[in-house]
Order: structure tokens, then C-alpha cells, then sequence
């Protein structure tokens, strides 16, 4: 009545919201994924989703199925776990995935290094370009390094995991020749008053960020440029367009043309945690992994070089 395959569907449905998407996610086409819901429903005698509008929401009895789905493959992932356990080996196929301006830095070390402490691991890196939380539940990827923000702080749903790696506080990027460029200590929201600024993209955390922390100190800020592209606000920034909010891992001090100063600010930064499943806390790979990340984790909480 029940198999893994159609048990692994609900769950994706439960996580993405749409059939489409569920079968996508699991590279079925859509014909095949509504013949292997409805065969799933004739099977336990009821209904588990129902029509709303053009699309699909799970019922109750959808819902409860679904929830004991991801329990069922977490099992299998820990079972799975406990064989490779036994092998005494590290080895198989472990998929990452990473914010961009973290991307940059640290998935480079982090390969280099298990290349060297763990051969036999095929290790597969993409930056995070779809929602991390859905992606590690669904099991596309393994283990994936994001940022929970103090304002919006990461939410990690029943069956996954949050590690602490290190914490990235927000700095203020502006041209060497600024008059900030030169001043001692944090400084004062209140300084930028009349600035242009250089923000992320509308509806992103750094799309929000120049706003939110420049209305602790009473000020609307003229933002003239947005990009999400960290190398690309460097340019503005370097060139003379604008002052930018920039995590402090972005690296931008090293730029030739760019102050980075601390600010007078609450809430102004990130807590950088790797997501993983409950299901894949055993594994040997993903343990390395995670090892490997936190090594180059220094005790000061700033990644080492």
C-alpha cells in the first residue's frame, strides 16, 4: 500500500506547496507524479489532497502522512548511516551548498582540505540559489552553510539541524577618500545621514538591511543602486556611488579603494550555522564534512585563512 517512492513524494508536496515543483524536485514529470499520488490514495481509501484554485493542499489525513513520510526516510538515511559507519571508510557522495559570499572563501578550503584528509569523498558544491531549509529536507542536498540573521533569525524546522560555525557582523563599505574613511571606532548611524547607498536586491535580507538599521537612527536612506552581487557593490562602492552594509566575511578591507568601518548598530549581524538533517548526523561523510568546516573556524569566531 505505502511505498518509499510515493511516501518521498508527499513529502516533497508537503514542502513545496505545488505537484509541479514535487515532481520536479524528484525528476519525475508531472503525468508521472499525479498517477503515483493517486495510486497512493486509492491505497489507504482516502483522500490526501484537494483542490484549491488551479493547485493542491494536503488534507488532514495528507498532512499526518506526509509528517510520518519524513520520518520514515530519516530512518532510512540513519540506517544508511549506520552502514557506512561500519565500513570504516569515508566515502560516497556528500552534496553542499553555500550562500555566495561565503561560496567564495570557504568552499574552496573546504574541498581542498578533504581532498587531501578524504579521498575517497565525492564531494558536489553549488551555491544555495533556492530556499536552503527546503532543499536540505528534501534531501537534494546534504549539508548546506547559511545565515540566520538577527533579524530574521533562521527558522529550522523538526528533522533538521543547525550547527554554530562562526559569527559575521555587518560592516559599513565606503570609498577610501570618504570622510568616514579615517574615523576611530564604530561609527554613529547618525553620521550617514544625507548618504547614497548601495543595497541588496527588494525582498533579500541585505535588500532590507541599509533601511532597517538606518531608521534606529531616525534616517531614510537614499538607496540608488542594488545588486546581491557582492563584487558588483564592491565596484560602486570603490568607484564612489555609494556606502553599502556588507557582511564582514565579504573580505571588501582588502579592496585597494574601499574603508570598511564597524558601526553603532543593534541587531546588525548573522550567525553563519551549517543545515543538516537529523537523519545524516551519523554519517561519517557529512561528519567529516562538518569537521572540516568548523576547522577552519577559528576560536575568535571568524573563519581561518
Amino acid at each position: 500500500m505505502l511505498s518509499v517512492p510515493a511516501m518521498r513524494l508527499l513529502h516533497e508536496l508537503r514542502l513545496r506547496g505545488t505537484l509541479t515543483a514535487a515532481a520536479e524536485a524528484l525528476h519525475l514529470s508531472r503525468s508521472a507524479a499525479s498517477h503515483q499520488l493517486a495510486a497512493l490514495q486509492r491505497g489507504v481509501g482516502m483522500p490526501l489532497t484537494e483542490r484549491v484554485g488551479r493547485g493542491l493542499r494536503l488534507t488532514e489525513a495528507g498532512q499526518v502522512l506526509a509528517l510520518r513520510a519524513e520520518r520514515v526516510l530519516n530512518e532510512i538515511e540513519a540506517a544508511g548511516a549506520a552502514v557506512e559507519q561500519l565500513s570504516g571508510t569515508v566515502s560516497g557522495l556528500v552534496r553542499v551548498a553555500f550562500v555566495q559570499t561565503l561560496a567564495i572563501n570557504l568552499l574552496p578550503r573546504l574541498l581542498t582540505g578533504l581532498a587531501a584528509s578524504c579521498p575517497l569523498l565525492r564531494v558536489e558544491g553549488r551555491t544555495a540559489a533556492d530556499d536552503a531549509v527546503v532543499a536540505v529536507a528534501s534531501g537534494r542536498i546534504d549539508l548546506a552553510v547559511v545565515p540566520s540573521y538577527d533579524t530574521t533569525p533562521l527558522q529550522v524546522p523538526e528533522g533538521l539541524r543547525a550547527e554554530p560555525l562562526f559569527r559575521d557582523p555587518v560592516r559599513l563599505a565606503v570609498p577610501s577618500g570618504h570622510r568616514l574613511a579615517g574615523h576611530r571606532g564604530p561609527v554613529p548611524l547618525a553620521e550617514l545621514a544625507g548618504e547614497r547607498w548601495v543595497a541588496g536586491e527588494p525582498g533579500t535580507y541585505f535588500g532590507q538591511l541599509a533601511e532597517s538599521l538606518c531608521h534606529q537612527a531616525g534616517l531614510v536612506p537614499d538607496i540608488v543602486h542594488r545588486s546581491s552581487d557582492s563584487a558588483v557593490v564592491a565596484a560602486l562602492v570603490a568607484a564612489g556611488h555609494g556606502v553599502a552594509f556588507i557582511p564582514a566575511f565579504a573580505d571588501l578591507h582588502l579592496h585597494p579603494r574601499i574603508a570598511v568601518k564597524d558601526v553603532e548598530a543593534d541587531r546588525a549581524g548573522r550567525d553563519i550555522v551549517a543545515l543538516l538533517r537529523a537523519g545524516s548526523t551519523r554519517r561519517p561523510a557529512v561528519l567529516a564534512i562538518l569537521a572540516e568546516l568548523e576547522r577552519h573556524c577559528r576560536s575568535d569566531g571568524r573563519p581561518d585563512e
